[in-house]
């Protein structure tokens, strides 16, 4: 949000080369003579500005002359001017600011360049504009820690739902099962890692999936389980950070069907990025097993609503009123093996993810992936083993995701 400095203050534009890598990037007109300059971070882009005045890399520089900025904010375009004081201009302190896809048009004279940029500042802090450049940002850039990408928080948020009704051991043995042993709950560990290319930007990911599963005694299968998911993100060394707490609850209907109500709520923060959210959101996800000779078929089913809440920080306040029903569908192929003396299981998924809503960078991917594991049917057992890989992609990003759990 400090960001906005660079409008009154222009400096390095003469030294700084642009690279396609740049998050931020940045084409400076003073007094018709034009350089390109790009940083990855807000951060760095705040540390280069705040202290360097536009005389100190453009001899003559006087603070009058005409000022020409286009801004490419992580793919939103802004741009802002100051008149030239020597073209006859009254108003050479005058700050245009534009944001032509939000129809954004504001003007703010001060005292001198500097105050009219703190104009601005307040104009941020007073009207709805941070939330309506947020709702932007998930619709127009690649790597967006809110939404539009397989990294975001509301992605991840989808695929832990997901995985909770569907893909994460809970066992489908018979009834009849319980009452004989207590069932034990269970502590999940885990390590999942995520790699996409979009845009010619490549986003990693390393999340640790923790989970506490509560089963009942009367009927295993039953089961609580508390989601508390600690991801961070890195792109082009701009890092994001995100975590939220889940509550889904396994309700077998037979035994062959279940369905998994969840409610979750995650927050999503990048000083690099400049970028903070929170999201809550309901899902249900319907999972049928079909048995066939050697092997199940599993079909899981999932709809859920995501969305974005109000937000307060510092003397900010604002909501990206960011808002997305997402339908995940998938299909799992499991078969038993003997590995190592032990009994196992292998599985071959296939998913399909959609979002409606909010316009998002990216509205639909598709998973292919393959899973080694412990046996998961057994309802009551006391551990559970699970390694595998998946692949992504679609029309906008490429990538993978390797992980491993163990429930115990």
């Amino acid at each position: 949000m400090s960001l906005v400095r660079v409008l009154a203050l222009v400096p390095l534009a003469l030294v700084l080369p642009v690279h396609a890598a740049d998050l931020y990037r940045f084409q400076v007109t003073v007094n018709g003579q034009t350089t390109r300059f790009g940083f990855q971070t807000t951060q760095e882009t705040v540390d280069a500005f705040s202290n360097n005045e536009l005389s100190h890399y453009v001899p003559g520089y006087t603070g009058a002359e005409s000022v020409d900025i286009a801004l490419d904010y992580r793919g939103l375009q802004i741009q802002s001017t100051f008149p030239n004081a020597f073209g006859g201009s009254a108003n050479y302190t005058e700050l245009r600011f534009t944001i032509p896809s939000l129809g954004i048009d504001q003007r703010f004279t001060g005292t001198d360049r500097d105050n009219s940029a703190d104009r601005l500042l307040d104009y941020l802090k007073s009207s709805d504009l941070l939330g309506l450049i947020n709702r932007r940002l998930v619709a127009v850039s690649p790597f967006d820690p809110i939404a539009g990408n397989p990294n975001s928080m509301m992605s991840q948020m989808v695929a832990n739902d997901f995985a909770a009704g569907m893909m994460d051991p809970g066992g489908r043995g018979a009834a009849a099962q319980g009452g004989k042993e207590a069932s034990p709950n269970l502590i999940g560990l885990g390590l999942r890692l995520g790699q996409f290319h979009q845009a010619d930007v490549d986003s990693k990911s390393v999340t640790l999936p923790l989970s506490y599963t509560i089963r009942s005694d009367i009927d295993p299968r039953r089961q609580l389980v508390i989601n508390l998911p600690v991801s961070r993100t890195e792109v082009q060394g701009a890092a994001s950070y995100y975590t939220g707490l889940g509550l889904a609850y396994r309700l077998p209907m037979n035994d062959n069907w279940t369905l998994t109500p969840s409610g979750n709520y995650a927050v999503t923060g990048s000083k690099d990025l400049g970028s903070m959210a929170q999201m809550a959101s309901f899902s249900l996800t319907s999972t049928y097993v079909f048995e066939l000779p050697g092997m199940d078929l599993t079909i899981g089913n999932m709809a859920g609503y995501y969305k974005t809440l109000k937000l307060s920080y510092d003397d900010y306040s604002y909501d990206p009123g960011i808002a997305n029903t997402v339908l995940r569908n998938g299909i799992m192929l499991s078969s038993p093996l003997t590995l190592f003396g032990k009994a196992m299981s292998i599985e071959y998924s296939a998913i399909d993810t959609r979002f409606t809503g909010s316009e998002l960078y990216m509205r639909n991917y598709q998973e292919l992936g393959v899973t080694l594991g412990t046996n998961r049917s057994a309802s009551s057992a006391r551990s559970f083993l699970r390694a595998g890989a998946s692949y992504l992609f679609s029309s906008k990003s490429k990538g993978f995701t390797v992980n491993v759990g163990y429930w115990f």
